[in-house]
């Protein structure tokens, strides 16, 4: 058996995924290049998948790469295999030129684990439910695309994507792996022109737990959004429907939605000083985990250099998992700090 068959065992083994779902991810989806594996006695024991996603941060493009199918052989749990094969995957992602590390906790109490990794709540939604009655009313006058697999629909979805602030970025082909995910699910995809012809609103949506959960939405306004809300409602009739949107300073409570882990802070703090000239600060890190990251960084006028001789005032004296929580914070945050704070959305995993 080789290594692909290996690792799919492996998650038939630990996830409740069903067969379709799992044929389709490891004939579309899987990359051998992202996967890592972890032996003992010549047998795989643990595996996951470390696939790399661009991100819009700073209003520049990075790399994170995305940890899934994380999973330890039932028989062999309870060793710290996991915990083994998870340092190697973060040490791989810096070997690798990739700024973060991020994943979604299959589980509430995974959050926990994931700490001792320093890893941090970094990713919020805010989740919008309207009731089975809720009436979806656009003024506008919209068509249907009928056929989500043209090109002009990802060009549209891609810009969409980069209106965004800080989020992980869909390339193409994660886009169809997205269809055929929410085909897989019994969901729905509505893309929607607006009069001009040009497509103004996306949207995909899968049901769950007896309502209609919108993965996303994205648009030019709020009215093409709603138009799209519209559709989904037509097609699932006398259902409540929640919508997972960014969460914004707007006073809602937001969610937890995933974590993340800077594995290269030279190359995060690089990207901040560049997008920021006018931002001055004097920064030590203590990462126990990955000592490359330990370093004192002085950035002034848009450069960040390393100086561990420094020995004067500090503004940020810091350990890995504060300086996730300082980078990724909301804008309100960031100010307070005084620092370029930038809150990243995740969406449409596969998860």
């Amino acid at each position: 058996m080789n290594r692909k068959e290996e690792i799919k065992r492996i998650w038939t083994e630990c996830f409740d995924d069903s067969r379709e779902f799992v044929e389709m991810f490891f004939n579309r989806v899987y990359r051998e290049s992202d996967a890592l594996t972890l032996e003992k006695g010549g047998k795989i024991v643990s595996s996951m998948l470390l696939q790399p996603y661009a991100m819009k941060f700073q209003n520049s493009e990075v790399t994170t790469g995305y940890i899934c199918g994380a999973a330890t052989r039932r028989a062999a749990r309870g060793n710290g295999y996991m915990s083994e094969l998870m340092v190697e995957a973060l040490n791989t992602a810096l070997e690798k030129g990739y700024m973060s590390c991020s994943l979604i906790p299959a589980h509430d109490w995974l959050y926990f684990y994931y700490d001792r990794f320093d890893f941090s709540t970094v990713y919020y939604y805010d989740p919008q439910r309207f009731t089975s009655l809720h009436a979806f009313t656009p003024a506008g006058r919209y068509t249907r695309v009928e056929d989500p697999y043209l090109p002009e629909v990802y060009d549209a979805f891609h810009a969409f994507e980069m209106s965004r602030k800080c989020t992980i970025i869909h390339s193409q082909r994660d886009f169809l792996n997205i269809l055929d995910d929410l085909s897989h699910d019994g969901g729905i995809f509505v893309a929607l022109r607006g009069e001009d012809g040009a497509i103004a609103a996306i949207g995909c949506a899968a049901p769950a737990d007896g309502r209609l959960l919108v993965k996303d939405l994205l648009g030019d306004n709020e009215d093409a959004r709603e138009a799209v809300l519209a559709v989904m409602r037509n097609d699932y009739p006398d259902t409540p429907v929640s919508v997972y949107s960014p969460a914004e300073d707007n006073g809602r409570k937001p969610f937890s939605r995933g974590m993340a882990r800077i594995v290269n802070a030279p190359l995060c703090l690089g990207v901040i000083a560049a997008a920021n000239p006018a931002f001055k600060a004097k920064i030590r890190i203590s990462d126990i985990l990955m000592p490359y990251n330990s370093h004192t960084y002085i950035i002034k006028e848009g450069n960040c250099v390393i100086d561990d001789s420094y020995s004067g005032r500090l503004d940020f004296d810091i350990n890995a998992d504060t300086f996730n929580r300082i980078v990724f914070s909301s804008s309100k945050i960031g100010e307070v700090l005084d620092f370029p704070s930038e809150r990243p959305y995740m969406s449409l995993m596969l998860d």
